[in-house]
């Protein structure tokens, strides 16, 4: 018998029943009664009272290894009486119960890794799928595409970056080469509700023209704005705040100067919590079925200029994203989308 791993054993079963969640206080009695191995592995068995004069329960500990006095996480009890008979075979079942639930748990938890690399390779083609994209913006149970809001272009030269955290300095923020008129044009985004991911923005779209987009290709920046490597340029934006936007490289420019006067005045301050969280808020406040609390898309019309962008939280966050240039059946540029998440690969 170890004695060191018992007494271990012991204390741990005891911080684990105190724990709010269990029995939420120390046990009044707690005795180790026995010992069995399971898996190669070696468990106790207790029984301990919530009450002095209350009924014994039963409760196992364990999982070690030799003799190690670290437990692998098999710790629990039901609160059931403890049967002195049977209390090897019920510790026995309650430590394959939670086996199962950890098996379990880590194969969705492998099955939901293998779904996002496939998600990421989704959105990481020279080519994506026009029928996946237009599948997107269908409604059904699960989901859902929105008008979020639109953008001034006096230029038509567009720029797809990260809003908060490169935009503000022109790190990051490439100029798409292939210009659009100038003009306004709406963004759309299609959502997805599903019981594993949540709700997620899934393809931000910005529609240039009604016709619908029968091919798209992976955008390209230009020359001077491009994200430079050793081994040349890489198309595409880095997210590191969670989101994307749509903006004119004026509009852009005029950003930049707000924000610099903002932190002028608000030199402790940070131009998402202090500034952006509130519209994000109204934004969800407004419209709360079709984003997460918090907010997940606005329209900011900068207070200086008048002139507007739209931004978007980006799909599963941080990462790496492209954007693709949608063409019709006559190859001219109809829309740019931003795919982030390909909700049928997270059919349930």
């Amino acid at each position: 018998m170890n004695m060191q791993q018992r007494k271990a054993a012991e204390q741990s079963m005891i911080e684990w029943l105190s724990h709010p969640n269990e029995l939420g206080k120390v046990p009044v009695k707690i005795e180790c009664t026995k010992e069995f191995d399971l898996h190669g592995l070696h468990y106790y068995v207790f029984r301990f009272k919530a009450k002095r004069l209350g009924e014994w329960m039963l409760a196992v500990c364990g999982g070690y290894e030799g003799d190690e006095l670290e437990h692998c996480g098999h710790i629990y009890s039901n609160m059931g009486k403890y049967n002195d008979k049977t209390s090897i075979e019920d510790a026995t079942a309650m430590v394959e119960a939670i086996r199962t639930y950890w098996i379990e748990r880590a194969r969705e938890q492998e099955d939901f890794q293998t779904k996002f690399r496939m998600n990421t390779d989704f959105r990481t083609q020279e080519e994506i799928s026009a029928e996946e994209i237009e599948s997107q913006f269908i409604k059904s149970e699960s989901r859902y595409f929105l008008t979020v809001g639109e953008i001034d272009c006096p230029t038509g030269q567009i720029v797809v970056a990260d809003p908060l955290a490169y935009l503000p300095s022109v790190k990051f923020s490439p100029v798409l080469a292939e210009s659009i008129p100038v003009g306004k044009y709406p963004v759309e985004v299609s959502i997805c509700r599903q019981n594993d991911i949540g709700i997620r923005m899934c393809t931000a779209k910005l529609k240039i023209t009604d016709a619908k987009a029968v091919k798209y290709k992976k955008t390209a920046s230009t020359d001077s704005t491009g994200i430079k490597f050793k081994d040349g340029v890489m198309e595409g934006f880095p997210v590191d705040a969670g989101m994307m936007a749509f903006c004119d490289v004026k509009v852009a420019e005029e950003y930049r100067a707000f924000l610099d006067k903002w932190h002028e005045s608000n030199p402790e301050g940070n131009h998402y919590d202090d500034y952006f969280a509130v519209y994000f808020a109204e934004s969800y406040k407004a419209l709360p079925a079709y984003q997460r609390e918090g907010g997940d898309f606005i329209e900011w019309a900068n207070p200086d200029t008048g002139n507007k962008m739209v931004m978007v939280a980006s799909g599963f966050g941080d990462g790496f994203y492209n954007s693709y240039y949608g063409y019709d059946l006559d190859g001219q540029l109809c829309q740019i989308i931003v795919p982030m998440v390909n909700p049928s690969i997270f059919i349930e």
